[in-house]
């Protein structure tokens, strides 16, 4: 067996991902294969005795495209997105500007004003709307004839039948019937601006998904140091004998041979305290060396090495997040049907009982016409539109629909710890020493790239001589001709010194004969982060604190801010697999540790604070790291679902009085095209009222 990625194209909503996945699925010669809707490509493992242009021809079959994602084809898939999406952009913009002057004449219309009588035109009207329909709407055409081929009635059988019927009854009552009023050829084109104008939007999110994990791979080191020089990265192997020098990052997995240094972790653990790491201890690829020279051994390649696991874990979260099928999708595959039912049974019974061809046709007409779902297809997109501005202009930015529909079925949401609950900085909380212990500790300390040692400051200090450091210990420096060290517990037992050993976070200042002071650290914590969880706790809403930190600080966090539980002593796959195995749950963090938990939760919330790949990892983005701006997101909820709701009842209410009245002849197809349009309109400017809105 072989794993192979190729990028599907063509692909426009869950329906195409799971037919690409049922074919892919179905075929004896194929293993296994996941389809991600949300990166556009497909995880295909399969026998090696047959080719990538086999399992290419089975995504052929079904109507989509495939492209073996590999760096021979890297430049052809990038000129394909760029070409796609120069081809969306433009198609919004033609058909905004071919729409724009039948909105105008419509809202004339209903205003029953006469001041621009030519759009009023039909001739005029036909020649605006047909390129729309048929040339910037044929892509709905198209995915229509490929979803009905697979026993599917997707959104592209929404958009295509509604607008089929709109432009085909206006252009009937237009010819054959010489009207010149209640023509709604602009129903069409306003549902297929509105849709265009969605593709771009989720494009721009998809470009963002494939961000985050190019960004994560750009981050690696592109040169190691070996001991036979200098070689690129993919060409270090299991076994080879590097060397890392202090202020470098960590090139891939590796245990150390030889040496002792302070290592940054956080972007693997998100806590800002150094690791001290010796002999036959593992180096993870992208920690940072601090302090010290090392000798060691690599242990995984550059194909399974720390990044490459956490990419990987990245795409299989986002591909197995949970794809709430929208309502209108559901809807379509039982409406449609039962609306093209009514219609061709109107015009039988209609026909039979009055012997009148024209009679037949024009109830039958009427019957779609009133039936026609346009203002479905406008009620979530319209609603989605204005509750991302909403929440845009309150400091939330979402990258796709899904994250508002999702967040209001949260039951936990988890936190990570540092830059999320607190601020990733260290405060001095106590000094066990004196005024002058104090001032010594701070001109030491001053020379230090600590976390701990930037919150030791004193207005003076005193100049210090060979100022030495000890790596993954401390420092020890002269003043005044008496040496003095300042450090961990490792530092003073290694000094052969007598001290109390605390449980928290701590520095010891001694000289050569003992102890002389204490200084303990902790965490500041967000002001806002108590209030937070309080309101999210009264709304039901279970709290969980995640953190790489040890229990004692995890605990005494969870006390101050009354979280309902913490998990502590965590590495990213540990909070990832916790979110996993928690449905409806949202994460909160704002570091590259997080970014597995991020992808895997329902709701992914990133802090705009922290890392881009965080950022890009997580469907909103908190703007300014206000962690309160989560209580704004889960109203911004609230509020889209219930527009939503109210866009559908406006969707139907016109058809639900309509479709009887049009199929026993008490409808025309004109006053069926009016009552069409201003279920549209209603459903738009419900929509409008949304940005309004006060959280």
């Amino acid at each position: 067996m072989k794993s192979q990625n190729f990028v599907i194209t063509g692909m426009t909503c869950a329906n195409c991902a799971n037919t690409v996945s049922k074919a892919l699925n179905s075929s004896d010669k194929i293993k296994e294969a996941t389809v991600n809707l949300a990166t556009e490509k497909a995880k295909v493992i399969f026998d090696d005795n047959i080719s990538d242009q086999e399992v290419i021809k089975i995504v052929e079959k079904v109507g989509y495209g495939a492209i073996v994602n590999d760096k021979k084809h890297q430049e052809k898939i990038a000129a394909q997105a760029r070409k796609r999406d120069r081809n969306l952009r433009l198609s919004l913009v033609v058909a905004t500007v071919l729409t724009l002057p039948l909105v105008i004449a419509m809202f004339e219309g209903l205003l029953g004003t006469h001041y621009l009588m030519f759009l009023h035109d039909p001739v005029l009207q036909l020649i605006l709307a047909t390129p729309v329909q048929f040339i910037i709407g044929w892509r709905f055409y198209v995915g229509s004839y490929h979803a009905l081929k697979n026993g599917n009635a997707n959104m592209d059988v929404l958009v295509a039948l509604g607008t089929s019927v709109a432009y085909f009854s206006s252009l009937v009552l237009a010819v054959f019937m010489g009207q010149k009023n209640a023509l709604h050829f602009e129903s069409a084109m306003v549902i297929i601006t509105l849709v265009v104008l969605g593709k771009v939007l989720e494009h721009n999110a998809k470009e963002k998904t494939t961000q985050a994990i190019t960004r994560l791979m750009s981050s690696r080191v592109k040169m190691v140091h070996t001991e036979d020089g200098d070689v690129p990265l993919e060409q270090v192997q299991i076994g080879d004998v590097i060397q890392v020098f202090p202020g470098e990052k960590v090139p891939l997995d590796a245990m150390i041979l030889k040496g002792k240094a302070s290592f940054d972790e956080s972007h693997l653990t998100g806590e800002a305290l150094p690791v001290v790491k010796g002999d036959d201890e593992t180096l993870f690829e992208g920690t940072v060396n601090l302090d010290g020279s090392i000798k060691a051994v690599v242990v995984r390649d550059v194909n399974d090495s720390t990044i490459s696991r956490m990419v990987e874990l990245m795409e299989e979260a986002q591909a197995s997040k949970p794809d709430i099928q929208k309502f209108a999708d559901r809807l379509s595959n039982v409406f449609v049907p039962i609306v093209l039912v009514i219609s061709l049974l109107t015009f039988i019974v209609t026909w039979a009982v009055t012997g009148v061809l024209l009679t037949a046709i024009m109830h039958a007409v009427a019957t779609l016409v009133i039936a026609c779902p346009c203002a479905l297809g406008l009620a979530t997109p319209t609603a989605i539109i204005s509750g991302t501005g909403l929440a845009a202009k309150n400091g939330l930015l979402l990258k796709n629909a899904n994250a508002l529909e999702l967040t209001n079925t949260v039951k936990t949401v988890f936190f990570d710890k540092t830059g999320t609950i607190t601020t990733g900085e260290f405060e001095l909380s106590n000094f066990d020493g004196s005024a002058e212990d104090f001032k010594i500790l701070a001109s030491l300390e001053k020379h230090s790239n600590h976390p701990l040692a930037q919150a030791v400051k004193a207005e003076k200090t005193y100049d210090v001589e060979n100022l030495k450091e000890i790596a993954g210990r401390g420092l020890s420096a002269e003043i005044n001709g008496r040496r003095y060290f300042a450090g961990n517990a490792k530092l003073m037992e290694e000094q052969g010194l007598q001290f109390e050993e605390s449980t928290d976070t701590v520095i010891y200042l001694a000289d050569d004969e003992k102890l002389r002071a204490t200084a303990t650290f902790k965490s500041a914590i967000k002001a806002e982060s108590v209030q937070t969880v309080a309101e999210l706790k009264k709304a039901g809403i279970r709290t969980v604190m995640l953190t790489g930190d040890n229990a004692n600080s995890a605990k005494k966090i969870q006390k101050i801010v009354n979280l309902d539980e913490v998990r502590s002593n965590l590495s990213p796959e540990d909070k990832a697999q916790i979110v996993q195995e928690t449905p409806h749950s949202i994460m909160v963090g704002d570091g590259i540790n997080d970014a597995i938990a991020l992808a895997s939760s329902t709701v992914g919330v990133a802090m705009a604070t922290g890392s881009d790949i965080a950022m890009e990892a997580g469907d909103v983005t908190i703007m300014g790291g206000k962690i309160h701006k989560l209580i704004d997101l889960f109203t911004v909820s609230r509020k889209t679902l219930r527009k939503i709701k109210q866009n559908y009842f406006w969707a139907f209410i016109y058809n639900i009085i309509g479709i009887p009245l049009a199929a026993f002849g008490l409808l025309n197809p004109m006053v069926a095209a009016a009552a069409m349009s201003l279920s549209s309109v209603s459903v738009i400017l419900n929509s409008l009222l949304l940005t309004k809105a006060k959280l």
